[in-house]
């Protein structure tokens, strides 16, 4: 078909936003219909099968059809929101979540086997299928299609439609039969209201698909593909065809065609022509803002806003507000006005080329005003125009490159690289300039990159060794007193607040007032090309894209990524981004001003193990609960979620996640309310939240019987508790007076043991002995070391626990005793493996070796006649245990031998002394061992740090 429009538009200009391809899941690039269901979803048919866009993804649905049913020509909206498709099998399918659910017809067609389906069309009487050559009524009682209107024989290509404006399908069809066709006029469209009659040659088959859009007072009518404007009685033709479907919506009538997409305005006036040469199969608004648009080989192309434009072949690389314009100029010396993302050009400086000499093209770098007139400066001069854009005078040079311009009063002073030049307005001519260079002892400036008014009388320039003044009185320029840094200055801004912002290129971005440094902070990226201050944001253009951050939320906004990738310059004007990138010339609207329309849908819940389609008003106690949420903000790189969890009497928890999923776990019972806020980029929609309330119940131990329950409970556990200490009290008190008492026992029977009459009498006998030989001096030492081991025994008899150089000390004068009875037959030999120090500080039981040393002798060493040996060693184990052996090499003894006897019950009396002593400490402190043989018997203690360090009064 052909597309034939007499309207203007501007060459160049598209919309801007991306296309969706299989990194989203999208199944192929053939695609056909497309619509926004009522929570937000983008809903998506291509030729393997429709697919639900959340804006990060495609999640195929209708998976429960087989595969040849799942082609879906068209979706289509009844007016309670339900969704209808209608598949290549001529079947009609109700999208109920991510299914289908098939609802009819039996039987496809009663009058034709041959009829294509193309579009479903929700009307007043119900849902009709329309084709280009019948109207068909689906039945939902039935779940039959009757035949509406139907062309008999379209072979002849000839109809006429007559518009009847009561009627639900306006235009009546005829045939052929009917109506008088002219040669080569085979379509004839009448409106009898009027008496106007159009008539058209079509090349391909009659089309009798209707369609009709009212906007105010006016109706569009679309027939035939053609589309007609009427308002009242009188018809406009449009001279517009090859028309598919048409949308209204954003105050736009959007027409899909064969040839791109047309949009229009209100009153039918043209406003661009996108994708040309491209079949448009569908378009659809987002509840963003946006705009959505699915091609027959393409795929689907996404904007985020309508506004957003992109002109080919426009490089800017000026702007500024000059009041009533808006102007941009660029690269090539064009001037452009801009009106709300609108560029129209206003003019060309012809005599702008290339200097050759500095090899930088001549693009208009500044625009200025003086004296009502427009000031326009380029690289080889300044050139003055009127309001009307005539040009007035110029003042060129092209041996200077110029990229700036300060206006005070009727002074003009062209900024250069490495200077400034002045010129009076009155004596306008190249010779008449005064030259200031900037250098200074230990400096010279050679790059000037920006410039600000501080006042009337200083300049604040920014160089690549730092910030410095000029005064335009003195003409004389030195370095600022608040910033001495010598860092590549790229912007300086002022903000509402008075603050002066310094934009450094690699060093952050500095606020000061008053000359006094207020803050710093790091830009995101690592080099700064640019930077604004514009309403309360801070705007930079880095090497890795363009950022913003609000001004007066430090805390809780983040930068925002507003355009990604290299560019060349950017603008703001308008409430607009003006973004310069590869040529051409990219407008986007600031996120911070438009009220976005973010839509945030609650996808899956789980409570426990269930899955709920809802979050439940009441929530059983003890449930984990799992939120997948789901936001729908077309044409973002990042969806994250900040949250608020508030509960009465209790800190409310807030935070940001990344990703749009939120767990609970256990949350205790009360009464709740979530806040859901979307972040979007880094940054958080406050105006935006989504909020749930909920109820924790109560657990068992919650309920006032429990609380009622638990305190007789904990009546009745303190009242036998207490009884039960008393008892154990009473207990303990016993059986300490018991161990006391047998401890005592053992300690009066060691003492007996070795007191014997027969020591004693031994060893006076040993005295009186050495007395009569004569000699006096060893018998005195014999009395004196008896007399010392007779007043140890009996002092130490009077405590539990001795120090273990005592021990050793009393078992020292027992055995020089017995050497001296024995007459030294035997030998005796000491292993002391402890320092003084452990031999000092380790504790030992009182009177617990002597009875041991003294059957060694008496019961082993005594009948040994070859070499009799005694061994006592002290020593600490790898468990840190004390072991002391006591090891002769006598004959052993025999517990059956009734002459052993006492040596048996000293043993036994031996073990229940150390038995005692677990008792007393409640664990296992003490252990003894004894091994007899035929070759000797040996006796190991071992003693654990729990005694032996254990401070004993």
């Amino acid at each position: 078909m052909l597309l034939l429009f007499l309207a203007p538009w501007v060459n160049g200009q598209e919309l801007y936003g991306e296309y969706l391809d299989h990194q989203q899941g999208l199944l192929s690039r053939e695609c056909y219909d497309i619509i926004c269901d009522e929570k937000g979803y983008l809903l998506i048919s291509t030729q393997y099968g429709p697919v639900k866009y959340d804006g990060e993804k495609c999640i195929p649905i209708c998976m429960n059809l087989p595969i040849e049913e799942r082609v879906i020509y068209d979706f289509e909206k009844d007016p309670k929101g339900n969704i209808y498709l209608l598949n290549s099998k001529f079947q009609i399918l109700k999208l109920q979540g991510n299914k289908a659910i098939r609802i009819g017809p039996e039987k496809v067609c009663d009058t034709s086997n041959n009829i294509i389906f193309i579009k479903l069309h929700w009307a007043k009487s119900g849902l009709y299928i329309l084709n280009h050559q019948a109207y068909l009524k689906y039945s939902f009682q039935s779940k039959k299609i009757h035949t509406y209107y139907h062309e008999s024989n379209p072979g002849n290509q000839r109809l006429k439609f007559v518009y009847h404006p009561e009627w639900e399908f306006p235009f009546r069809k005829y045939t052929h039969g009917d109506y008088n066709f002219k040669t080569n006029n085979n379509i004839g469209i009448q409106f009898k209201n009027s008496g106007q009659k159009f008539k058209f040659v079509s090349k391909g088959l009659p089309d009798t698909r209707e369609d009709q859009v009212t906007v105010g007072k006016t109706d569009y009518l679309l027939i035939n593909s053609i589309l007609f404007k009427k308002r009242g009685n009188h018809i406009t033709h449009t001279n517009l065809s090859g028309i598919l479907f048409m949308e209204y919506f954003y105050n736009r009538i959007w027409l899909c065609t064969y040839n791109g997409l047309l949009e229009l305005d209100a009153e039918g006036n043209l406003l661009q022509h996108h994708f040309k040469g491209d079949l448009v199969a569908g378009v659809a608004p987002l509840k963003s803002g946006g705009i959505a648009i699915s091609f027959n080989r393409k795929g689907v192309f996404i904007c985020s806003n309508i506004h957003n434009q992109i002109y080919k072949n426009i490089s800017v690389s000026s702007a500024a507000r000059i009041h009533p314009f808006h102007l941009l100029g660029t690269t090539k010396g064009e001037i452009y006005q801009y009106d709300h993302h609108r560029l129209t050009k206003m003019t060309h400086i012809d005599s702008l080329g290339y200097s050759e000499s500095i090899g930088i093209p001549n693009a208009i770098w500044e625009i200025n005003a003086i004296n009502r007139n427009l000031l326009f400066t380029s690289t080889n001069g300044i050139y003055c125009y009127n309001r009307n854009f005539q040009l007035v005078r110029k003042l060129t040079d092209p041996r200077c490159y110029y990229f700036g311009l300060i206006v005070d009063k009727n002074n003009l002073y062209p900024i250069q690289r490495q200077c400034i030049r002045k010129v009076t307005w009155k004596d306008w001519s190249s010779k008449s300039f005064q030259q200031y260079y900037f250098s200074s002892k230990g400096y010279t400036i050679k790059h000037l990159r920006c410039h600000n008014r501080l006042n009337d009388s200083i300049i604040l320039l920014g160089t690549d060794i730092g910030l410095f003044y000029f005064n335009l009185k003195t003409n004389k320029h030195a370095r600022t007193s608040f910033f001495k840094k010598e860092y590549a200055v790229r912007s300086i801004e002022k903000t509402a607040a008075g603050e002066l912002v310094v934009f450094s290129r690699y060093h952050g971005i500095y606020f000061f007032k008053a000359n006094t440094l207020v803050k710093r902070i790091d830009p995101p990226s690592v080099s700064v090309m640019r930077g604004w201050v514009y309403k309360n944001h801070l705007i930079i253009q880095g090497n890795d894209g363009v950022f913003i951050r609000n001004l007066n939320q430090w805390k809780l906004n983040e930068w925002i990524n507003a355009f990604k990738g290299e560019t060349q310059s950017v603008f703001v004007l308008q409430n607009s981004l003006l973004i310069s990138n590869d040529k051409d010339l990219i407008i986007t609207e600031l996120e911070d001003y438009k009220k976005e329309q973010i839509t945030i849908i609650l996808n899956r819940v789980g409570i426990g193990n269930a899955k709920k389609k809802h979050l439940p008003a009441q929530i059983a106690p003890n449930s984990s609960i799992s939120l997948d949420f789901d936001i729908l903000k077309f044409g973002t790189d990042r969806l994250d979620i900040y949250y608020k969890l508030i509960s009465k009497g209790e800190n409310t928890i807030d935070q940001v996640i990344k990703g749009t999923q939120i767990n609970f776990d256990a949350l205790k019972s009360g009464n709740y309310t979530l806040e859901v806020y979307p972040v979007i980029n880094g940054k958080i929609h406050f105006e935006q939240p989504k909020r749930y309330r909920f109820r924790i119940e109560k657990t068992f131990w919650e309920s006032t019987i429990f609380y009622i329950g638990t305190i007789i409970l904990a009546g009745s556990l303190i009242f036998s508790v207490l009884l039960s200490v008393n008892l154990s009290r009473k207990r303990r008190s016993a059986q300490r007076s018991e161990l006391e008492s047998k401890l005592n026992e053992y300690k009066l029977l060691a003492v007996k043991a070795q007191v014997n009459p027969h020591f004693l009498s031994n060893g006076l006998a040993a005295i009186q002995a050495l007395i009569l030989k004569g000699d006096n001096d060893k018998a005195a030492q014999y009395l004196a070391k008896f007399s010392f081991l007779m007043r140890k025994i009996l002092y130490y008899s009077e405590t539990q626990f001795i120090s273990l150089k005592q021990e050793l000390e009393l078992i020292d004068a027992y055995l020089e005793l017995e050497l001296l009875r024995f007459r030294n037959r035997f030998n005796i030999q000491k292993e002391i493996h402890l320092s003084d120090n452990q031999l000092e500080k380790f504790q030992f039981p009182s009177l617990l070796l002597q009875p041991i040393l003294e059957n060694a002798i008496w019961h082993g060493l005594k009948f040994q006649e070859k070499d009799p040996e005694l061994l006592i060693s002290f020593q600490l184990n790898e468990n840190q245990e004390l072991v002391v052996q006591i090891r002769d090499n006598g004959l052993g003894f025999n517990t059956s031998n009734k002459s052993e006897e006492h040596l048996s019950k000293g043993n036994i009396l031996i073990t229940e002394r150390i038995d005692t002593l677990n008792q007393q400490f409640q664990n296992k402190v003490a252990h003894i061992e004894i091994i007899s043989s035929g070759n000797g018997t040996n006796v190991i203690f071992s003693f654990t740090p729990q005694l032996y360090l254990f401070k004993h009064v």
